[in-house]
């Protein structure tokens, strides 16, 4: 089965209130944040929207549906969008254009009087953080004079598209800070808005700068399937990994365009998709079965919890038991 919905927007800030309605979610209200909570026909969790300032907001996804989402968006205005999915499946088109994103992906979506498909995958927790904005609003972050020629020309390369940005462990720690915000009120206000102008300014800043990474080869048809067939046996193998030469054997495919494809396709390498995917693993064993740091890492394959400790705080910017403690006090506040 497949939920449908369209949805016609004339302004940025008509987004959350359709969805509410499409979803007949319930809301929770709190002037300039408000939740809509997930009804069980349609999944569990939810969306929050926080409405920074006029031309601004910031809308984070915490949902997993009971089955596929499909929406057409009609946006009749221009909208900047910087994204980052923690976790779960995206797939958009417009404009003869598609894109599928999947598991941690920043990406920079500008678009004007598009109509937009967008489908979500059922039975995976989907998990967004989108800073939201004008184009105006955009350019009132370079008011010095000598940064609007790098935020104008970030705009005018990014007319059209809905393209992946770089992702550092800097913007990887403000979206961490962002989803598990436990501030609340004004102070909740003005340290989101905070973290928002950070990513905002390291976003632009990358892209000012030439990157020997962006050049795409082309990959066929068939040498996607086959990475995406590698991808999922390296997810259902996370606790015994296989080589990268085994699974080149498995799926007949040439180790050295296995390697590069997977990278063009996930923007990682297969060693950083099996370190992500245990920790995302580890990190939803550790909030829905209350498993231990020490039982979590065991259960990932990590022989020695200092080695989990180490990635974890790579990845995520806190140590494990810092992040219990915070998904703790969320949950309880």
């Amino acid at each position: 089965m497949t939920m449908e919905f369209h949805m016609q927007l004339s302004d940025m800030h008509d987004y959350f209130p359709q969805f509410l309605a499409s979803m007949q979610a319930t809301l929770r209200d709190r002037a300039w944040e408000q939740q809509a909570i997930a009804p069980p026909h349609i999944g569990t969790g939810g969306i929050t929207r926080l409405r920074i300032r006029p031309g601004m907001e910031i809308v984070i996804t915490d949902l997993q549906l009971e089955e596929d989402m499909k929406y057409t968006i009609r946006e009749n205005f221009q909208l900047l969008e910087l994204s980052y999915s923690l976790s779960g499946q995206t797939y958009c088109a417009w404009n003869g254009q598609e894109k599928q994103i999947v598991g941690k992906e920043g990406s920079v979506v500008f678009l004007e009087d598009e109509e937009v498909y967008l489908e979500r995958k059922a039975g995976m927790r989907n998990q967004h953080v989108e800073i939201r904005m004008s184009p105006e609003h955009f350019l009132s972050y370079s008011e010095n004079g000598e940064d609007r020629p790098v935020f104008e020309a970030f705009l005018q390369r990014h007319l059209g598209s809905v393209e992946p940005y770089d992702v550092t462990p800097a913007i990887q720690k403000c979206v961490h800070d962002m989803f598990f915000c436990t501030y609340q009120g004004p102070l909740k206000r003005l340290y989101m808005e905070s973290k928002a102008m950070k990513i905002i300014a390291l976003v632009s800043q990358g892209f000012s700068k030439p990157t020997a990474t962006r050049g795409r080869t082309h990959l066929r048809k068939q040498d996607m399937e086959i990475i995406a067939g590698v991808r999922e046996t390296i997810l259902r193998n996370l606790e015994n990994p296989y080589s990268i030469r085994q699974l080149s054997r498995l799926a007949g495919i040439n180790e050295c365009k296995l390697k590069q494809g997977f990278r063009e396709m996930y923007g990682m390498s297969i060693f950083e998709q099996v370190r992500q995917a245990r920790l995302e693993k580890a990190l939803a064993l550790m909030e829905t079965e209350q498993l231990t740091i020490g039982q979590a890492a065991a259960s990932v394959g990590y022989s020695n919890a200092s080695n989990f400790t180490t990635a974890f705080r790579k990845q995520y910017g806190c140590n494990p038991s810092e992040y219990t403690r915070r998904h703790f006090f969320a949950k309880t506040t």
